[in-house]
Formats: C-alpha cells, sequence, structure tokens
C-alpha cells in the first residue's frame, strides 16, 4: 500500500487519510478536523474546503507515478507500531474550561412575564364549584397574553438568524405554562420561515400560547399522574382540544381563528388525528404549525414520569413522521428554525467524555463538531469513522459531573 498527496480539489468519494488533517485556529492552536485512516464523504470534502485545507495524504494500491506531483512512499499499516496505552495513574482531575454561556435570545425577564401570562389566564379557567368564571378577568388575562405575545415576536423578529435556542425553551419547572410559552416561540419561528407576516406571527403566536387551555377543564389527578394512562384516561385527555376551544367560544373570548387552532392541534395529516380525523388541506394552518412545535417540546422536556429525549432524536421522531402526521412543508420550516446544539453547549459523548460543541452548522446540525473537554482534539459527528459516537446527554453547566470545571467568560 502508498500514500500520496491530492490537492483537495481532486479528492473523491471512498479515498482514505493516510494522515491526520490538522487546521490551525484563529487562537493559533492545531485543530484535528479528520483522522487517519477516515473515509472520505462529499461532506468531509467540503469540510476540510471551507476549511482552506490544500493538500491531504491518502492511502492508494496503485503504484507511484515518478512523474506525479507529490512525493510517494509505500507503507505498511500491519507494520504500524502501537504505542501501549499509558498506566491509568489516580485519573488525573481534567483540566478546567473557559466556558462561554450558550447564547440566547430571551431575556429572563421577558421569559417570566410570558410564563406569568399564562399562568393568570389558566387560573382564570380553574372550574369553580358552579362551573363558572370571571368573563372580565379572563378578557384581560387574553389582553395579556397578546400583549406579550408582541413583545416576543418583536424578540424573535429582531433576531438576524431568526433560530430558536433550546436554552430559551427549557426548564424542569412548572411545564404546563413553559410549554405553552416555548410552543409560541417554536411556532412564529417556523411561521417566520414559511413567510408569514407579522401580524399573522402574532396571531399565531396567541394561539400557541393557549393551544392546552383546555386542559384546565380535564381532572387534575389525570393530568399530574405520574405512571402511563389507562385507555380511558386518555381518552378523558383527549377531549382536551374540544374543550378548550368550545370554552373561548361560548364565553365570546378570540374568534374562530383562535377556537379552531386550539380544536385541531392533535389532527395528524393522514386522519389518524383527534377529535375530528381531519386530513391534509382541512386542516388550519396554524393547527400543523402548533402541532409541530407542541410534540417536539413535548418530548423533549423533563417530566416526573420520564427523561426528555435529546434534540436530535425527537427531530428524527418528527422528520420521519412527515407527510404523514405532520405537514410536509411545515417540518422543513420548523428544522430550520431550530438550533439544536448550540454552540458552547456542553454534551456527553456515548465514549463517556465530556465536549464543547464548535460547529453546529449546516450538515452538523444533528451530529455537530465536538471539542473534547480540556484540550484541542474536535470530534466530527458527522464524519463516516465517527458514526459509532453519539451525543448522549446535553450537560447543564451547574450541574457538571464531579471533577469538571469551569470558569465562565464573555
Amino acid at each position: 500500500m502508498y500514500t500520496h498527496s491530492v490537492r483537495i480539489d481532486d479528492a473523491t468519494q471512498g479515498m482514505e487519510l493516510a494522515e491526520s488533517v490538522y487546521i490551525v485556529t484563529t487562537s493559533g492552536a492545531n485543530m484535528l478536523a479528520a483522522r487517519k485512516g477516515t473515509k472520505l464523504d462529499t461532506n468531509m470534502i467540503h469540510l476540510l474546503k471551507i476549511r482552506d485545507v490544500q493538500m491531504i495524504d491518502v492511502f492508494s494500491d496503485v503504484p507511484p507515478d515518478i512523474s506525479s506531483e507529490g512525493s510517494l512512499e509505500p507503507v505498511s499499516v500491519a507494520a504500524e507500531i502501537v504505542k501501549p496505552a499509558p498506566a491509568v495513574q489516580d485519573c488525573p482531575k481534567p483540566p478546567p474550561e473557559k466556558y462561554v454561556p450558550v447564547e440566547t435570545v430571551l431575556d429572563e425577564k421577558l421569559k417570566e412575564q410570558a410564563v406569568d401570562s399564562v399562568k393568570q389566564l389558566f387560573a382564570c379557567f380553574d372550574e369553580k364549584s358552579d362551573g363558572t368564571f370571571n368573563k372580565t378577568t379572563a378578557h384581560q388575562c387574553v389582553s395579556n397574553v397578546e400583549e406579550v405575545v408582541g413583545d416576543l415576536l418583536t424578540v424573535i423578529t429582531g433576531d438576524n438568524t431568526g433560530l430558536v435556542h433550546i436554552n430559551d425553551l427549557k426548564s424542569f419547572d412548572e411545564y404546563t405554562y413553559h410549554h405553552s410559552l416555548s410552543v409560541s416561540i417554536l411556532s412564529m419561528a417556523t411561521g417566520r420561515e414559511l413567510g408569514l407576516a407579522n401580524h399573522d406571527l402574532l396571531r399565531l403566536g396567541r394561539c400557541a400560547m393557549l393551544h392546552d387551555i383546555g386542559k384546565q377543564f380535564i381532572p387534575k389527578d389525570i393530568i399530574n399522574k405520574k405512571g402511563k394512562l389507562t385507555d380511558a384516561e386518555f381518552d378523558t385527555i383527549k377531549t382536551h382540544s374540544y374543550l378548550g376551544a368550545n370554552n373561548l367560544k361560548i364565553n365570546a373570548i378570540g374568534d374562530i381563528e383562535l377556537w379552531n387552532s386550539i380544536m385541531f392541534h392533535h389532527e395528524r395529516i393522514d386522519g389518524s388525528g383527534y377529535p375530528k380525523q381531519l386530513k391534509g388541506k382541512d386542516i388550519p394552518l396554524f393547527s400543523k404549525i402548533i402541532s409541530v412545535a407542541d410534540v417536539y417540546d413535548a418530548i423533549t422536556s423533563y417530566r416526573t414520569y420520564r427523561d426528555p429525549m435529546l434534540p436530535s432524536e425527537a427531530i428524527k421522531i418528527i422528520v420521519k413522521d412527515a407527510g404523514s402526521a405532520f405537514d410536509y412543508d411545515v417540518v422543513k420550516a420548523f428544522y430550520a428554525k431550530l438550533d439544536i446544539y448550540p454552540l458552547n453547549t456542553i454534551v456527553e459523548l456515548s465514549d463517556s467524555r465530556l465536549g464543547i460543541v464548535v460547529d453546529s452548522e449546516n450538515t452538523f446540525r444533528l451530529r455537530p463538531a465536538v471539542r473534547i473537554w480540556g484540550g484541542n482534539e474536535v470530534i466530527f459527528l458527522s464524519c463516516a469513522t465517527n458514526r459509532h459516537i453519539n451525543i448522549v446527554s446535553v450537560i447543564d453547566p451547574a450541574t457538571l459531573p464531579g471533577g469538571y470545571e469551569f470558569s465562565e467568560i464573555g
């Protein structure tokens, strides 16, 4: 077997790197771009090109061509000297990191205002013993929700990327209220990608914020049940979309657009949803958008009876159901606006190492580039040779495992 140097412009799929490729970062450090033995694919070739790699060394079975550019020399892969692994010596503590917090779009004050507005509205619809509630207060609460949705829209449309950052969504307490906020943010971002005008996005955000108002009319012991629901309990849960829309309608709160958005946010494109088993074009656009945002946030959120699903795994489920459960164009727009693993996210890999996301754009959105904690080694999870390595959890900086430390900068 031989090695020879080729220009990156002449690289083709299937070539195998004979030497690891390193690039120099802006800080002057050498960063691993691709390991020796990596079989090139179109993604890796593109990656090396955009990182200004000019030449690479690859293996070849072809005998040397003396006239060709670059020197060739035979190598014996089997004869490579393998250095023995160093003896484990009391597992030295990993060096501390200089950590830049994940950039967020929403400030905590605005998030608190949004959650409080939803909480107040839900409280209005807590059933009294006689089934009545104060309509004036309810109208004022809806007005408050609309006002805070306007503030959220201003922030979202003011961001150049329009991406929704995962840290803007997650909260482990008061799930119902934070879920309403997350679904509203995700829905407006998706609607923006679909080209909706700002006045439409405002109405969409309002509908999304109120999509689960009907759960106030479901017995609390069912809503808060930690174990699996029985068939009868699930049938009761399924009435929340109708109850929410109907209670707003009979009390003249909102309009038909709001009522229909709430009523049909559990309908599915193939007719398998509820309550009316609507299909395709019969489902309102707002309901289609809210449907995707609702499912994504639900399965990526912590609940007392299960752990959250990873963002990348949740996306795979939604994409798999595009065209059957979910509208394809809506899923495409939703995916385009979701920052799945933002820069500086701390993650745990399947080989037990911790790392920090350093590249998550384009082809790296589901399998980003991760710099291993305390060093310069970068693992490109999208590379074919790293397919056996996966992200298994996203780490909150406040809950780092023992021995891992960072000093916050930025």
